[in-house]
């Protein structure tokens, strides 16, 4: 009968079947070991070009390009638009050489950082005329007259004075 290897505690499972790996998965040896054969990978890639690539985009995000701890471009680099994922990458106009990563830019650590500067919600988008459930321009809304009588009630419906 073949054994089940588990990478992430590096041993074999003594029985091979769904039962004896679906038990040995939700054990708390498993996890710990699954978080640990993971958080190497997580550190590197966070200290990698794309760990601070998505850094710099979350800051760039909630501060804008404005900020002033966003240092301008360097001669030769230019700023284009991913037109599928909507992030800006950088090109090195004498080199040729495309990155995710804004030369020159390191964002503060998380803690660090100056609160987010307020950005207004956009305006409410206007509807076209004829679609609009608002009165037109320079109509008053009243309030109906209390002088009318109550809307009549159904058969069976208890009334009050």
């Amino acid at each position: 009968m073949p054994r089940f290897f588990d990478d992430y505690s590096n041993t074999y499972l003594t029985h091979d079947s769904a039962a004896g790996r679906k038990q040995q998965r939700r054990g708390w040896k498993f996890r710990e070991n699954f978080k640990l054969h993971y958080e190497k990978h997580v550190q590197e890639w966070q200290r990698g070009p794309m760990g601070l690539a998505a850094a710099q985009q979350a800051y760039i995000r909630a501060r804008g390009v404005d900020d002033p701890a966003v240092p301008p471009l360097p001669d030769g680099w230019k700023e284009e638009l991913d037109e599928v994922t909507g992030i800006s990458f950088f090109i090195d106009t004498v080199s040729g050489k495309r990155t995710w990563v804004r030369p020159g830019f390191i964002p503060p650590p998380p803690g660090q950082a100056p609160p987010p500067r307020y950005v207004p919600p956009p305006p409410p988008r206007m509807l076209p005329p004829g679609n609009s459930m608002l009165p037109p321009p320079g109509n008053v809304m009243v309030p109906p007259p209390s002088h009318l009588p109550p809307p009549p009630q159904p058969p069976g419906f208890p009334s009050y004075p």
